[in-house]
């Protein structure tokens, strides 16, 4: 049984969406980038432990009940979002 830390899940897509030019282009606001994002971990995490795409990484650990999938963003997203800032 795969599981979602919400929160992360949530605040991922959130920063995602800020910092992705091309993520806000193409979803129409976070909440439904982060269905995208549940949806690619319910059909992913289930036999690898990560998984790497628009600018977030999803990690996958085994748990009593299960797997947990946490969600994070990239190194690479968050540093081209800086150097815009500083621009």
């Amino acid at each position: 049984m795969i599981k979602l830390d919400s929160y992360d899940f949530e605040n991922t897509a959130k920063a995602v969406y800020a910092m992705n030019p091309s993520v806000s282009e193409k979803y129409e606001d976070w909440q439904e980038f982060l269905f995208y994002m549940e949806s690619l971990a319910y059909n992913n995490m289930g036999e690898t432990t990560s998984l790497s795409t628009a600018g977030f990484n999803l990690t996958a650990f085994p748990v009593t009940d299960g797997r947990m999938v946490r969600a994070s963003v990239s190194a690479y997203t968050a540093l081209k979002y800086v150097e815009g800032l500083a621009a």
